[in-house]
């Protein structure tokens, strides 16, 4: 294996897939980076065994065709000390990497290519295209409701599901909901599958890019997605995912409006003083006025109103106050809208004027 590649595109694709080296000392390989030079193309491969990276870079000077896996964080710091302008070589040569770039010169071992985890015989049962900027949108009004460490592990992730031309992102950690919707533009074959958390926060990393559209490839084990010049694969959590569409509301009846910033800057004012570790606040409605009130471990207190315009009946509710600001967060819409669950355990939220995304969240007994 012999090629040429200048300093400055070399080490641009190597930070993208860099995050994903790790120490391992039981398996070894995992701190190399796989390099592949086949019909022109360079392809450099990272994994961590959840989620693989590949960079492609097309050659433009001659080369000799070959793999063979270095360290990854020697390669880049190779790059980094290197000269702006200069140009890398690479050849291998009796299981060692031969580095040149200008005046200096550095002999790397290798481990075997064979030895690299990799998804090179990807199998996919669905497909789909898809706008950067849809997707990315999606996963973040959705990401933060994921799981963290829980031990229901089909929770630690995202659901991503198309039936009949709508394509959901779905997540939730027992406690709180949000599910986000949009319509494809063409027929694909129905799936449902969980994505881990690793790999939703690291695709959503990837999306911050010019808009364009992107191909999304579904395996039964894995996920594929193309993105400009990377290739993103991520494994999948098995398990059943809980059915999200039982905590809906089936009637919409009981609902009140409120002013997304007002509603925001007046929970902000009560959280100080919630309690570090329930957070939860009181919400008193009732003759157009939102009453906010909060109280902590050292027996502070706080409140906070404003008017809104409500002549229902009188609302009492606690609730976790950073789920809500979460979510408000999250919407851009100058209203949003509260409906109230009849059983009195949750509440859901939507946009004003925007039925795409919903959230739900559970609240606290009283």
């Amino acid at each position: 294996m012999k090629f040429i590649i200048k300093k400055n595109i070399l080490i641009k694709h190597l930070q993208k897939i860099s995050r994903l080296l790790i120490k391992n000392n039981s398996f070894p390989v995992l701190e190399n980076i796989l390099i592949t030079v086949k019909n022109g193309i360079l392809s450099l491969t990272a994994t961590n065994l959840e989620i693989e990276l590949i960079a492609t870079i097309k050659l433009s000077t001659d080369y000799i065709a070959g793999s063979t896996t270095i360290s990854g964080r020697k390669l880049l710091d190779i790059c980094r000390n290197s000269l702006d302008l200069s140009n890398i070589q690479m050849q291998l040569n009796k299981n060692k990497m031969h580095i040149i770039s200008d005046n200096s010169s550095y002999i790397l071992t290798t481990l075997p290519s064979d030895n690299f985890p990799n998804n090179h015989n990807f199998h996919h049962i669905a497909e789909f295209f898809i706008s950067s900027n849809i997707l990315k949108k999606m996963i973040e009004k959705t990401q933060f409701s994921m799981g963290k460490q829980d031990v229901r592990y089909y929770l630690n992730g995202m659901l991503l599901e198309i039936t009949d031309k709508s394509l959901y992102t779905v997540a939730t950690d027992g406690y709180r909901l949000g599910i986000s919707k949009t319509i494809l533009q063409e027929n694909t074959v129905p799936f449902s599958i969980i994505i881990p958390r690793k790999g939703v926060i690291e695709l959503y990393r990837l999306l911050n890019i010019q808009t364009q559209l992107i191909r999304i490839l579904v395996g039964k084990n894995n996920i594929r997605i193309y993105i400009e010049d990377l290739i993103f694969t991520a494994q999948l959590i098995e398990g059943q995912y809980p059915d999200y569409k039982s905590v809906l509301l089936q009637t919409r009846n009981h609902f009140i409006t409120f002013n997304s910033k007002l509603l925001k800057q007046s929970l902000l004012r009560a959280a100080i003083l919630s309690h570090e570790k329930f957070c939860g606040v009181e919400i008193h409605i009732r003759n157009n006025q939102f009453k906010v009130l909060s109280d902590n471990q050292e027996e502070e207190t706080a409140e906070d109103t404003f008017n809104i315009n409500y002549t229902g009946d009188e609302v009492e509710i606690s609730i976790n106050v950073y789920y809500i600001l979460e979510i408000l967060n999250s919407i851009t819409s100058e209203n949003i809208i509260l409906f109230l669950n009849n059983s009195n355990n949750s509440i859901q939220i939507e946009a004003e004027n925007d039925d795409s995304t919903l959230y739900v969240v559970m609240l606290l007994k009283r």
